[in-house]
């Protein structure tokens, strides 16, 4: 594939003529594309009502496809959520009595609070060194767990996991395999069945740039069927324009959590984010984010600032977390400079995508000479940023 014209890219996001968007793990500004092909429901629902209901339904559809294409899976695996907590309630919902849940220390709340929620018992691997070595994990295993929850790429550490080798641990072990892949969809390439994933959530207003709203889920096919999710609507069988309030064929689809009317808006804007990325080129982008972080890195190296991130190419993301004895008030000041980040791990998180650029780290090492001294840790204090300089 042809390497895309990254500043043409760039050019597609208004939003960074303002801000140096350095935020992607937190939310990631919107591209044109997406914000109209959001904005174009509504227009159609203010000139024509809802005339356009069977359009809107096929353009949902196709949203779909440009999704299930996104994530290695097919449209009937695949289904539409509100967010990551949706999602894996509902999988959690499903495989409710199946037998305990493992998981990552380091998780975000929504690949753990819904388990907890429904009475499973939960328990975690803990991190070596902010990773997860697949003995880690497997000395993690108890008799009861029958469940395995991972991120692709934690949030708090910018740590990737090794999905595939994941996967093979789950099958040597007998375990059902769910991933959040938050943090990873539209940064790197997810494939659900390279996975040998049963299950998949993610959120879209990050990396996938979809805005809120839309988020999606993946059932392997070898569960279609198989399992009852906890709630179902009208839409949820395979006739519903017959309406039968008796009726018993419920749809053997992910889509089948799709109960009622659908979210139209930021799934429309979700299917065109999916294109744009399917575009470029996921891998190109993979590519182009770790070249800014290598880039970053020197920088920071440079300032002599500590990464708290795990370093190595077979674990690395999009993510850095630079050390901060005030992350809170380092990233306020940053935000006052224009300059947007969160703070995430101890220190101040960095998140880069294709959209991002050198200037963008060069105002970010401008901005990070500016704050307080001894704001920064550094690996030796008597370095420019320790005199203030």
């Amino acid at each position: 594939m042809r390497k895309p014209d990254w500043k043409a890219a760039r050019e597609l996001f208004p939003a960074l003529k303002k801000y140096t968007f350095l935020n992607a793990a937190g939310g990631a500004p919107l591209p044109r594309p997406v914000a109209e092909a959001g904005a174009a429901y509504y227009r159609e629902a203010l000139e024509h009502g809802d005339a356009y209901w069977e359009r809107w339904l096929r353009r949902m559809e196709e949203s779909r496809s440009e999704l299930a294409g996104l994530i290695g899976a097919s449209p009937e695996e695949t289904a539409f959520t509100l967010n990551t907590s949706h999602g894996m309630g509902l999988v959690a919902g499903a495989l409710k009595g199946r037998g305990g849940v493992l998981a990552m220390r380091d998780e975000f709340p929504s690949s753990t609070l819904p388990w907890l929620n429904l009475g499973y018992k939960v328990a975690f691997a803990e991190p070596r060194d902010g990773r997860y070595p697949m003995e880690v994990i497997e000395r993690a295993i108890r008799p009861g767990t029958r469940i395995l929850v991972s991120s692709y790429v934690q949030y708090r550490t910018g740590f990737r996991q090794d999905l595939q080798a994941l996967g093979r641990l789950c099958r040597r072990k007998g375990l059902i395999f769910v991933v959040n892949s938050t943090q990873a969809l539209g940064a790197m390439p997810v494939d659900v069945r390279r996975a040998g994933a049963d299950f998949m959530v993610f959120s879209c207003f990050k990396w996938t740039m979809a805005g809120y709203g839309a988020a999606g889920l993946y059932v392997s096919k070898k569960w279609l069927g198989k399992i009852r999710f906890p709630q179902a609507g009208w839409r949820s069988v395979q006739a519903p324009e017959e309406m039968d309030n008796r009726a018993a064929a419920f749809r053997k689809a992910a889509s089948a959590v799709e109960g009622g009317c659908a979210h139209f808006a930021p799934i429309f804007a979700l299917g065109a984010a999916a294109r744009l990325l399917r575009g470029l080129g996921v891998r190109n982008i993979q590519e182009r984010i770790l070249e800014l972080d290598s880039y970053l890195e020197k920088r920071l190296s440079e300032l002599g600032a500590v990464i708290a991130t795990p370093r190595g190419g077979d674990c690395r993301s999009g993510i850095t977390i630079i050390r901060a004895r005030d992350p809170q008030k380092a990233v306020a000041r940053l935000e006052r400079m224009g300059i947007m980040t969160a703070a995430r791990g101890g220190g101040i998180r960095v998140s880069l995508h294709f959209y991002n650029d050198e200037t963008d780290i060069d105002r970010l090492m401008k901005g990070l000479r500016a704050l307080e001294p001894g704001q920064l840790r550094l690996h030796s204090e008597t370095g420019p940023l320790a005199r203030g300089a």
